[in-house]
Parts: C-alpha cells; structure tokens; sequence
C-alpha cells in the first residue's frame, strides 16, 4: 500500500509538472525577461527587468526591477505565478494598465484582488473569467490624502491565434482581449473611468505585447518583449 501511494503521489507531481510547463508561463528557475514600455508613437517610455527567482513545486516568484525612460531605476517588487490544474493563476497587479500610478510619486500603494486566470487550452472565442481588485494609494505630501481605487476587469475574450516579431524573436501567441472599470473615491469625490486593452501571450513565455486603449478605441501606448532568455 505504502509503495502504491507513492507511486500515484509521483504521479500526480508528474502531471503537475507537465501542467505548468504547458502553460503560458515559463516555469523554470534562472528564466529572465525584458519588457519595454512605449508610447503611442512608439517612443520609449521605461522597462521592466524580470527574472524568476523561485519555483516552489507549482509556484513561481518572479522579481521585477522597473526603469524609467533615462535607465534610472525607479522601483522594484515580486509578483507569483501559480499553476493550477489546467490553468495559470497571476497576480491582480500585473494587470494594472501601464503608467496608471505614476502619477503619484513616492506614494504608499496597496494592490489587493483576484488572481487572473489563464487556461493552458485557450481557444479562439474563449471567454475568461472576470477579476476585481482594489487599489489604496497613500500620499505622503503635507497635503496627505488617501485614494481608493476598485477596479474590474471583465469581457476577457480570446480574439485570435497570430504570430508576432518582436526584438526578443517570433513568437506563436494568443490575443487575450479585455475591459478595465475604474472607480476612484477621492476626498468623498467618486470617478469611473474606463479603458481597454489587448495582450499577446505565447506558451513558455507568457505575456509578449499588450496594448493600451482610449474610451474611443485608439491607442495609448504599449509594451513589447524585447529580450528572453532561458
């Protein structure tokens, strides 16, 4: 019985294993990627240095250093990746749209939300669940204030298989469609903003484009995968 349960406990890890080296994620220690900000006329903006650090069984810590469009650093942080099952699970940040804080400076910023899933078995005409989260931005100003943002992020549709070029090579991905819903409270004073966006994810690489869109659907701005090293 004992060298039957760990056979089927080896198993299981097996099949674990091969669930997350399928997903659209790389889960593998050491993996480092660059992932460059521009704005609407491709000028660039600032990048973002990541390197995954840890890979606990079906989890990775992903390090992130953050540079403006000098190359001074700016900012660092860690995010996690889970796989579970059929699925990857990220982080509610990473899908905070680009540049949407950088207007508050040194300010104390909380993210808390949902993990954003994405099935390994993405189809054409998929939709993906919704998520939600909240963000609390704590000025630190003599004029100190606290900000609260809720955020939903829903009409997640997989649009269409397309291979993209980028610096970093060519890369097989899936365009993941999405709705962002803002609602800010400021000193009782209540806002709702809305945009759009559109991220490419490739299969080992995860996220290689994703663009930003006004109300009237034109863009903002965007961020490329412009290395990869594995």
């Amino acid at each position: 019985m004992k060298k039957l349960f760990t056979l089927i406990l080896v198993a299981c890890t097996l099949t674990a294993f091969a669930q997350c080296n399928d997903s659209f994620f790389p889960f593998n220690e050491g993996v480092s990627f660059e992932q460059t900000a521009y704005d609407k006329k491709g000028k660039e903006q600032g990048k973002s240095m990541s390197e995954i650090v840890t890979v606990d069984g079906t989890s990775a810590v992903v390090k992130n250093v953050f540079f403006d469009k000098k190359g001074k650093e700016v900012a660092d942080g860690e995010y996690t990746i889970i796989c579970e099952g059929n699925t990857i699970k990220m982080d509610f940040n990473k899908f905070i749209p680009d540049g949407m804080l950088d207007q508050y400076g040194d300010a104390e910023v909380t993210v808390e939300g949902d993990f954003i899933t994405i099935p390994n078995n993405l189809q054409e005409g998929q939709s993906l669940p919704d998520g939600t989260g909240t963000v609390t931005i704590k000025m630190t100003s003599a004029a100190a204030m606290n900000i609260t943002m809720d955020m939903t992020i829903t009409d997640r549709k997989v649009e269409k298989v397309e291979t993209l070029n980028t610096p970093a090579g060519s890369f097989d991905t899936y365009k993941i469609s999405q709705k962002t819903i803002v609602k800010m409270n400021m000193m009782g004073m209540n806002k709702t903003t809305e945009n759009s966006s559109a991220a490419w994810y490739a299969k080992g690489v995860g996220m290689v484009r994703n663009e930003n869109y006004d109300k009237k659907g034109d863009l903002m701005g965007y961020t490329e995968l412009t290395s990869f090293d594995n």
